[in-house]
């Protein structure tokens, strides 16, 4: 079996955010996609072991924002190579907060998905969230980034953690 065939699956890259108990994180994703459309249901799959892991299932709730082609390799790394129970994404970020207290990246982002968690599906290593919309916005109208487009033209890498991650 040839599980390089699982890099032909199209992907985007989005920032997932979340908040609990007065603490912010976040991460890069590529696994996010809608479910249906009304109501309007996103899913995202996220590592255990990561922080933003445990600020969602603990809030049930969640902030997507998409990436555009514009993201630096270096903001992509931020949030994808560093661990929020650690290191501060947000203080070098364009954010702003919604009534929840996450925050709704925007910088480098064309629009943002904030919603609630109503189910999640556990598998090994990731959790499968199933979001319904609550709101949602246009910031602009620039290319959203894929992941082929992240390692073609940003020559990205993926984390250990990344649901794509093959040795």
């Amino acid at each position: 079996m040839n599980t390089l065939a699982l890099t032909k699956i199209p992907y985007g890259m989005f920032i997932i955010s979340s908040a609990f108990n007065g603490k912010i994180g976040g991460q890069v994703a590529n696994t996010v996609f809608q479910i249906n459309s009304d109501p309007a249901t996103i899913a995202i799959s996220i590592s255990k072991q990561n922080n933003t892991h445990n600020l969602l299932s603990n809030s049930k709730k969640a902030v997507i924002s998409v990436l555009t082609e514009e993201a630096s390799f270096e903001f992509i790394g931020k949030f994808g190579f560093k661990s929020s129970r650690d290191f501060n994404k947000f203080a070098t970020t364009e954010y702003k907060l919604n009534a929840s207290g996450i925050p709704i990246v925007t910088e480098f982002t064309n629009s943002y998905f904030e919603t609630e968690i109503v189910s999640q599906f556990e598998t090994n290593t990731h959790t499968l969230f199933l979001c319904k919309v609550l709101n949602c916005e246009i910031l602009n109208d620039n290319l959203t980034m894929t992941y082929s487009y992240y390692h073609k033209v940003k020559k990205g890498l993926t984390p250990k953690n990344a649901p794509t991650f093959i040795k």
